[in-house]
């Protein structure tokens, strides 16, 4: 009897620690190329929930970097399979040692609120939606055409950045290079904007 109540206890408590991650993966993103006039650019809501010193904002890249140094994207661990979406073989991405570099506490409370934000965006050509708190700064940019997609989408990108590059103590971005292109990353708090020569 004991033994069963103990299985039961334990199996509730592993159901309630993996229900976030399972509504996470149940909301798939979107990204595709925006057809039309494309409004003023406008910045992702911030969700009510979110802690104090949370912003988000439209800005233009800024820092050109070379596609000379991109890497093809593939998952290191077993879990990150699980908790993102499947790398298309299109996607490359590259870490950069950053002093300082963000804490990697503060990327992850930026791609829980990106996540929780539900929000869907059209991004001009060469713009970009910045997401801020503490030391760090992520950003999804479109680099060649406007585009539109939804948080969900731009949150499963900064987790495979985060995963690949800030919990190593780097910043970096991944690029996706089929139409629409775009790249998202992490950068230190207030650092440029970089972008991709691949349209």
């Amino acid at each position: 009897m004991k033994v069963s109540l103990v299985t039961a206890l334990f199996l509730g408590v592993v159901i309630a620690l993996e229900t976030p991650v399972l509504e996470r993966r149940a909301r798939a993103g979107t990204l595709r190329e925006f057809n039309g006039a494309a409004p003023p650019p406008r910045a992702a809501k911030v969700p009510s929930s979110a802690p104090a010193g949370y912003k988000t904002s439209v800005a233009t890249t800024n820092v050109k970097l070379s596609t000379d140094s991109l890497t093809p994207t593939t998952l290191r661990r077993r879990e990150d399979l699980v908790e993102t979406r499947q790398v298309s073989a299109s996607d490359f991405f590259e870490c950069y040692n950053a002093n300082p570099a963000p804490r990697p506490q503060d990327c992850d409370v930026i791609v829980d609120q990106v996540s929780s934000s539900n929000d869907l965006l059209i991004v001009s050509a060469s713009s970009c939606l910045v997401f801020s708190f503490g030391t760090c700064q992520a950003f999804f940019c479109s680099l060649c055409t406007t585009l539109t997609t939804d948080t969900n989408f731009i949150a499963d990108q900064l987790d495979i950045v985060d995963a690949l590059c800030v919990e190593g103590g780097q910043t970096g971005s991944i690029v996706g290079e089929d139409s629409p292109q775009w790249d998202a990353g992490f950068t230190y708090a207030g650092a440029g904007l970089p972008f991709y020569d691949v349209c």
